[in-house]
Formats: structure tokens, sequence, C-alpha cells
């Protein structure tokens, strides 16, 4: 999860305003921006003009839904009946993703507005009407079968897009139910998603955060604040930062815990109903991504806890404290040599991304003028970041909050790197083939990342500076790898627990991530002393709620560490593999998009030579810190 980056200048103009009118700034049309000074809202009309047209097309869109109903039984008639059904499917899921991302950018955009809420709502009913309208397909296609499909594709040329789906479809046949069943399945999709609105609302809303004095000056934690706050200079201030947040989540723990067994129960019965053996094979399924990535990578991670923990202990250090507690593990080594806006971070990042080829350059430099994004922290927002890229046929749109740090200029060159993906794959590739699988998507982003590192570090001008680079990049790893590593084997021992139909409460699931905490930081070792009340630290987390994802921010930075480095060294075929990966979108198997750019993720090496990496830049983070005084 990235926790981000954007123009405080605009931000702190919106944040005088109240809660209410700064929802409305974030749906509005942008102005007009320059380089110094990007736009720093987006501009949703470029989806629609306004609710009451998402409204009309809403309805025109539920009009069509009979339609798709009465394809059902036409798809093995010939090979044009096939194309026609096709067509109408993809249609309008085409505009449904767009009615869904209007509905999301403004829910997200103020979590507080009642009205935004209501058009969500809205947009997940249409989803799962259109679901279950469309719940025959997957069947019929399996009942069609193999050989007469690639008939058909072979005596239609305009099915090529349709056919990668459609292979998906067979190749999952085995674990397709009855059209009727299907049906159902689609049906209560609506219903086993409520876990995680129903956890958003009371994450991001709800929550009662408590005031703190900070240097004299009272301040309400919320999470915003707490991801500021977190990275104090004074460990006395972190110290109480950690001990006024964490209690909020443990006193909902119970609450908490419920919601998160509510989902896990879903997914399980969702799995099992599909006739996969465990919940991890169904989710890794659609993009038939093998269970030993995976699994290789929780492997190889503990295998490279040594490494982290060194790092660790050089941190301990560095900070010059006696005992290293979990409150310090943002504490940053030493000064940043800077704050950024808006227009720096952006800029900093076309200089870092650079080696990417001067088209890339070019195009990345233009998208951040034109009013993607929504970068203002307030009340109310969804925390952390993402992209959003369903609107097809408009452009994506990203969400984060600047904090004029250094890793919000990290977040902007992340965030962005998922957009230019989305750019460059809609370019190359029609709808239906665009929308690239999850494995693939955080590879371009923490490539980014890397880049970004990379250039600060060898661009440094002082010790001081190669220092803090070299940090940065440490922590990304750590944050990046390890740390989401962490997460993946939570995930992977909660539903194992409900697949064991294990009893699992809020504070079963407290345990099982104090365990990994204290393992992955050393605590038995002396490296950090992890307390008890950190143990809630899952329910903070809301990519949880997106099963099986989390791990491929691990595998992502690894094969971003490969190639970065290839492509900063001037290896053009590299670069050219990279690019067309990306061009790729989901025209395959995202597992099989990146073994052809030269990396099989199912092996340890890639795993291995990233630990590898953290262990040189650890050895040279030693050595240029042995002769300095320990931060006071």
């Amino acid at each position: 999860m990235k926790l981000t980056a954007i123009a405080l200048a605009t931000a702190l103009v919106t944040l005088a305003a109240p809660a209410t009118q700064a929802a409305t700034a974030a749906s509005a049309p942008s102005t007009a921006g320059t380089a110094a000074n990007p736009p720093a809202l987006w501009n949703l009309t470029t989806l629609y003009a306004d609710d009451a047209a998402w409204e009309a097309a809403r309805q025109k869109l539920l009009a069509r839904l009979p339609e798709v109903k009465a394809l059902q039984g036409t798809l093995g008639t010939s090979a044009a009946s096939l194309l026609h059904a096709m067509t109408v499917m993809s249609d309008v899921n085409r505009e449904l993703n767009r009615l869904d991302t209007y509905a999301t950018l403004k829910a997200d955009a103020d979590t507080q507005v009642t009205a935004n809420q209501a058009l969500r709502q809205q947009s997940a009913a249409a989803q799962t009407q259109f679901a279950q309208a469309q719940a025959w397909e997957n069947p019929e296609v399996a009942a069609i079968g193999q050989a007469r499909i690639d008939a058909f594709i072979a005596a239609e040329p305009r099915l090529a897009p349709h056919a990668y789906g459609l292979h998906t479809m067979l190749r999952l046949a085995a674990h397709t139910l009855s059209a009727s069943e299907e049906a159902l399945m689609a049906g209560a999709s609506d219903p086993l998603s409520q876990p995680t609105q129903i956890y958003e609302l009371l994450a991001n809303a709800d929550l009662p955060w408590p005031t703190v004095t900070i240097r004299g000056k009272k301040v309400t934690l919320d999470q915003e604040t707490y991801v500021k706050l977190r990275e104090d200079g004074d460990p006395k201030v972190r110290a109480l930062v950690f001990k006024s947040f964490w209690p909020v989540f443990r006193e909902f723990q119970r609450t908490i815990g419920a919601i998160y067994v509510a989902h896990l129960k879903g997914v399980v019965f969702d799995a099992r109903s599909h006739k996969f053996d465990n919940a991890l094979q169904s989710k890794l399924a659609q993009d038939n991504t093998p269970e030993a990535v995976y699994r290789t990578l929780v492997v190889e991670t503990n295998a490279g806890l040594p490494t982290l923990q060194r790092y660790l202990k050089l941190r301990g250090r560095m900070l010059g404290l006696k005992e290293q507690k979990y409150s310090d593990i943002y504490a940053e080594l030493v000064k940043a040599p800077r704050t950024y806006t808006l227009g720096e971070a952006e800029a900093l990042t076309l200089q870092g991304v650079a080696p990417l080829g001067e088209d890339y350059v070019k195009a990345l430099g233009q998208h951040f003028q034109e009013g993607w994004m929504d970068a203002v922290p307030r009340k109310g927002k969804r925390s952390g970041a993402y992209m959003n890229p369903a609107a097809y046929d408009v452009h994506p749109y990203v969400l984060m909050s600047f904090n004029n740090n250094y890793e919000s200029v990290s977040t902007v060159a992340h965030e962005w790197g998922h957009a230019m993906h989305s750019v460059l794959a809609n370019a190359a590739q029609p709808y239906e083939l665009a929308n690239y699988g999850i494995f693939v998507a955080e590879i371009p982003s923490t490539t980014n990342e890397m880049l970004l590192a990379d250039y600060v570090a060898k661009n440094a001008k002082t010790r001081a500076e190669k220092i803090y680079a070299i940090t940065r990049q440490l922590e990304s790893l750590r944050t990046t790898f390890f740390r989401q590593a962490l997460f993946a084997e939570f995930e992977l021992k909660s539903h194992e627990a409900a697949e064991k139909d294990q009893p699992l409460t809020g504070e079963d699931l407290s345990k099982i991530y104090l365990e990994l905490l204290r393992r992955y930081y050393g605590d038995a070792q002396g490296v950090m002393k992890i307390e008890d009340l950190y143990g809630t630290e899952w329910e903070y987390i809301p990519h949880f709620y997106t099963d099986y994802y989390v791990f491929q921010y691990a595998t992502s930075i690894s094969a971003a560490a490969y190639f970065a480095e290839g492509i900063e060294k001037g290896d053009t075929a590299l670069r050219t593999r990279y690019l067309d990966m990306l061009k790729s979108g989901g025209s395959d198997d995202a597992y099989q998009v990146v073994r052809k750019a030269g990396l099989d993720m199912a092996s340890p090496a890639p795993y291995r030579a990233l630990v590898a990496r953290m262990a040189r830049l650890t050895d040279e983070l030693d050595v240029l810190t042995k002769d300095m005084p320990a931060k006071k």
C-alpha cells in the first residue's frame, strides 16, 4: 500500500475550506496548471458532465441487460453469432466500467458524503445485475468446447480480440458451474462484498480518532496525520503517536475481526463452490499465476530475514537507540535535504525515468498537466493511493495525498508508473485485451520508484545526500519487499485458518500478525522490540480485502530491480522488452507476459538477487556512516 504525494500549495487552500467544499472541489474541473504548479484535483467531467448524466447513462445500461440475457444459447450457433454476443457483452462491460470509475472516484474523494456513497452502491448493484445477466457465458463456452471455439476464431478474424478471454473461460471450465448456479453466485457477490464496504466506511469515516498534544499543539491523530507524524525525529513523539493511534484499532479489534472473518468466509465459500483446492488457487487462477510464485516468495523472504535484520541493526545504530522499538520503524535515518512541491516531485520523476526513453518522458510530462489526479489531503478522503484504469475510453485516474517528503515523491513515480502502463496498454490493445493482470501491474510502478531512487543516489553531490539516497532505497526494499511479504504470509495463514474452519476472532488474527512481526523484525534476537499492542496493525491494511494482492508488490520490486538495473546500463534490447511488456496489456497470462520479458517469478533467483542488492546497499551505508556520530 502506498501512502502518498502531491501539491502542497493547492492542498493548503483546500484544507482551509469545510469538508463539503473540499469534496465539491475534488470533483470539479481542474484549473489550468503549469509544470511548476500542476493541477492537484482531477476532472471528472471527462467521464460524465454531472451526476444526472451519470444516472442517465446508468439507466441506459440497465435497459440493455435483457439484451445480454437474451444472448444465452446463441454462442455456439455460428462464428457470427459468437462475435455478436461477445461484442454486446464487451460494450456493456465497457460502459459499466466507466460508470463505476466515476462512482468510485466520487465516493473516495469524500467518504463522508452520503450521496457519493449512494452512487457507489448503485454502481455495485449494476455490476451485480450485469454479472447475473451474463452468468451463463462461462458454462456455455465450456460446453461448446475448445475445438469449436477455435474453429470460430479461425473463421472470423474479428473474434481475435476476444480469443484470449474465450480461452481463459475454457481453461477455467473445471471451475465453472452450471448457468443457474453461476447466476446464483453472481447474485451473491453483492452481499459478499459488504464486509469490504463496511470496513472502508468504519476505517475512513467513523473511527473515533484521538487528540494528542505535539510540542504544545493539539492535533487529531487520524490516518493521514499518523502517516506524517510516525516519521517524527523525536523518539518520544513517535512513541506517543503509536501508543495513541493503535489503541483505536485494538478497541475495535472484535468488530473489525468479525468484519474480516466474514470476508474470509465469503472468499472460502466462493473458492469451494468453484471447486478449487484453496482460496489461493482460486485467486491466482484468473491470471493463471502458479502457486509456486507465492509460496517461493514466502520461503525466500524468510531465508532473507538475516539481511533485513542486519539492516535494522544498522538503523538502530544510526538513530542512536539503545533499544529499537516498532515506533522507530519509520524514523528517517538522516535529515532529508529538502521538502518538495508537486511540481518539483513531478520534475524529479521525469528525470528519474529518463532511461525509459524520450517518448515515455514526453507523454508522462504531458499527462501530469491534464487533470488526472486528486492529490489534496483532506478529512474524509480515502486514505492511501491508487490508480484507477477502468475508463478505457477516457484515461486513468490517480488518487493520492501529498505530504511534502521524499516518500511522496516516490509515490508520484509509483502511481504514475501504473498510469503510464495503462496509457501504453490502451494505445496498443483493444479494450478486450488492455486490462492487464495484477501480477504484472506492480512492476512498472515499482520500476519507476527504483529508477527514481537510483537517479537520486547517482546524482548526490555530498556524502550526506548519498547517505540519504541509499537509506531511501533500503527503506523501499524493506517496505516493498519484506513488509509486503509479511502481509502475504499473514494472508496465507488467515485464509488457511478459515479453510480449516478453525475458530477465528480479531484476537486470533492479532496473535498471528504479532508472531510475524516479531519473527521478521528480530524481536527474539534483540533487533527490535515489538509490543503486544502492534499485533492489531493488520486491521489498518485495506489491501487485505483484496485477497492475495499484496504479494505482488514483493514480486514486482524483485522484477523492477532486474529491469531498472539493465535499462540504466543502456541495455536497449531489455528496454524494448520492458516497454513491450507494458504494451502487452492483458493479451496473455500476466506470469507469461513477464516471462517473455526474461524473468521466471516462480524461481528463487529474482528474490535472492533482490536480497543480495539489499546486502550490498547495507554494506555501502555501513561504510559511509562508520565515522559519523549517531543521530540524537
